[in-house]
C-alpha cells in the first residue's frame, strides 16, 4: 500500500522546486496531474533530451505524473483547470505572486469552489515580493555560496534553495493534510526559496550571534581537523575528524603523532593545516584509500557523480532504479526514505505534453464533443 493513495495533486509548477515536490508525492502514491501551458515547461528542452521535448531532467522530475496541457488565457481553458481544482486535494504552483490572481486562480478564488484544498505556492521570496530569482541568486543572498573564510564563492552543483524549498513544501503539505483530517479545513501554504535557504544557515546563524554577543571570533566550519585536502594526483580527501579518537587515528596514519595533542590549537590552525596538506600531497588518492582500508575515522574521498552513482553505498541504499518504457530504458534516483510498511515506487514515466488531457477531462465529466471543442478553440 502507498501512503498517498486517493490523494489528488494538481502540479502547475514550471521549475525544480514544485516539480521535485510533485515527484515525491507521486512516488508515495498520489495521483499527480502535471499541468502545463500548450508550449510545455522550459525544462522539457533542457540538455540532454532523450527525444524532442522529453529531456532527461523532465523524465526524472515528472515521473509518476499524468500530463494535462491547457491555455488558462482562454476562458474555457481556465474553466477546465478550475474544474480540475474543484476535485483536487493539493495544488502546487510556482508563478510569481499575483500572476494566477489575474486569471481567477488565486487561493481566494479556488477556495470558493474547493474549501478543503491545500494550495501551496513556491516562490523566490514569498508573496510579499515580486523579485525574480533562480537558485544561484537565492543562495547568494542567503550567504550559502560564501564558502570559506577567504570569501571564495562558487556555483553549487546542488540547487540548495530549490530542493530545500521543495522539501519544506512537502513537509508543510503533510502537516496541512493532517490538519485537514482533524478539522476538515484546507489552507494556503507560502513557501519561499529564500526563507528555506536562510533557515538552513541555522548553525552558522547561531554561531554568528553567539560570537557577536560574547565578543569572540568565529572560525567557520573549516578547521585543520575538518577540511578538504588535495592528494598528489589532484584528487581530494575530506577530513571530518571532530572526535578526538578519530583525530588521533588520522594523525597516526599520517605519521604526524606530534599533532595529536594539538587538535584544538586554533591559534596555529594554518601551521597545522600546512603539515597535513604536505603529508596528504605525498600520495595519490588510491594510495591513501589503500592505507585507510576498512578503518573508520571520517576520512573519505571526494567522489565524482559517476563514482557516487556506482558506489557500493548507493547500491546498498537501493537508490537506483531502471524502468522499461516506450522511450526505452529510463534511469531514476528513487526517493531516499524507506518505510517498513509503505511502498514507494515508480510506476509511470513522465508524460508527453498533454498526453493525458482527454483522459483527465473525461474524468471531470467532459463529453467527447466538448473536448473536441476545447481543442478547436486552442484551449487544450
Amino acid at each position: 500500500m502507498q501512503a498517498l493513495q486517493g490523494i489528488k495533486v494538481t502540479d502547475f509548477s514550471k521549475w525544480l522546486p514544485g516539480q521535485y515536490c510533485g515527484m515525491l508525492l507521486g512516488d508515495y502514491g498520489a495521483d499527480v496531474i502535471k499541468v502545463e501551458d500548450l508550449n510545455g515547461d522550459a525544462t522539457r528542452k533542457f540538455f540532454p533530451e532523450k527525444i524532442k521535448g522529453m529531456s532527461y531532467w523532465h523524465l526524472m522530475m515528472n515521473r509518476n505524473k499524468r500530463g494535462f496541457a491547457v491555455d488558462i488565457k482562454k476562458p474555457d481553458g481556465r474553466n477546465a483547470l478550475l474544474r480540475l481544482l474543484k476535485d483536487t486535494d493539493i495544488f502546487l504552483e510556482g508563478f510569481r505572486p499575483g500572476y494566477l490572481a489575474g486569471y481567477g486562480l488565486d487561493y481566494a478564488a479556488v477556495r470558493k469552489v474547493n474549501p478543503k484544498i491545500i494550495y501551496c505556492s513556491i516562490t523566490g521570496f514569498g508573496q510579499e515580493s515580486h523579485k525574480p530569482a533562480h537558485d544561484l541568486n537565492v543562495v547568494g543572498l542567503a550567504g550559502l555560496n560564501f564558502l570559506d573564510d577567504t570569501g571564495a564563492a562558487c556555483v553549487p552543483t546542488v540547487q540548495v534553495s530549490a530542493l530545500g524549498s521543495s522539501l519544506h513544501a512537502l513537509s508543510a503539505i503533510m502537516m496541512a493534510l493532517l490538519f485537514r483530517e482533524k478539522t476538515g479545513e484546507g489552507q494556503y501554504l507560502d513557501v519561499s526559496l529564500y526563507s528555506s535557504a536562510l533557515s538552513m544557515q541555522v548553525t552558522e546563524a547561531s554561531g554568528f550571534w553567539g560570537c557577536m554577543e560574547t565578543g569572540t571570533k568565529g572560525f567557520g566550519r573549516a578547521s585543520h581537523y575538518y577540511d578538504i585536502y588535495r592528494t598528489r594526483d589532484g584528487r581530494y580527501l575530506t577530513i571530518g575528524t571532530i572526535e578526538p579518537k578519530f583525530w588521533e587515528k588520522m594523525c597516526t596514519l599520517l605519521e604526524l603523532k606530534d599533532l595529536i595533542p594539538r587538535q584544538f590549537d586554533f591559534a596555529n590552525t594554518d601551521e597545522i593545516k600546512k603539515k597535513i596538506a604536505e603529508k596528504i600531497g605525498e600520495k595519490t588518492l588510491a594510495e591513501w584509500l589503500d592505507l585507510i582500508g576498512n578503518e573508520e575515522f571520517c576520512v573519505t574521498p571526494v567522489c565524482t557523480i559517476k563514482e557516487a552513482l556506482e558506489s557500493s553505498l548507493t547500491d546498498k541504499a537501493g537508490l537506483k532504479a531502471e524502468e522499461k518504457s516506450d522511450l526505452g530504458v529510463i534511469k531514476y534516483l528513487k526517493a531516499p526514505v524507506k518505510f517498513s510498511r509503505m511502498e514507494c515506487k515508480i510506476s509511470r514515466r513522465a508524460p508527453k505534453l498533454g498526453e493525458h488531457t482527454p483522459e483527465i477531462l473525461s474524468e471531470l465529466g467532459y463529453s467527447g464533443e466538448e473536448i473536441e471543442k476545447l481543442r478547436d478553440q486552442g484551449a487544450i
